[in-house]
């Protein structure tokens, strides 16, 4: 016997392929808007050139009093260089500066 005399039986399988589901669910979920920023942050509105959104002519957020402490802008005097909270403040202020920074970057 040779190879071409023997017949060989296979079993054709079909598998059904999964559904596909609805592109208008996919493309609502893209248009989705995104996440709106956190608004309980004292800082929320900072940037480089920008002040809080929380300032204003009478009170900075980042020193508590009508003296502007912003990272870029001036920093702290020495009277609230001695203030622990202001110190906390202006150094979440700067991590929130250097955050924005680093997210522009990678643009």
């Amino acid at each position: 016997m040779t190879m071409t005399d023997e017949t060989h039986e296979t079993e054709i399988t079909t598998k059904k392929k999964p559904a596909k589901k609805p592109r208008k669910k996919q493309a609502a979920r893209r248009a989705a808007p995104p996440p709106a920023a956190k608004a309980d942050s004292p800082f929320s509105g900072i940037s480089p050139s920008e002040c809080c959104d929380a300032c204003n002519e009478s009170k900075c957020a980042i020193s508590g009093i009508n003296v502007c402490a912003h990272p870029m802008k001036g920093g702290l005097q020495s009277a609230q260089m001695r203030d622990p909270e202001a110190l906390k403040r202006f150094n979440r202020a700067k991590a929130a500066l250097k955050d924005q920074m680093i997210d522009l970057r990678g643009r």
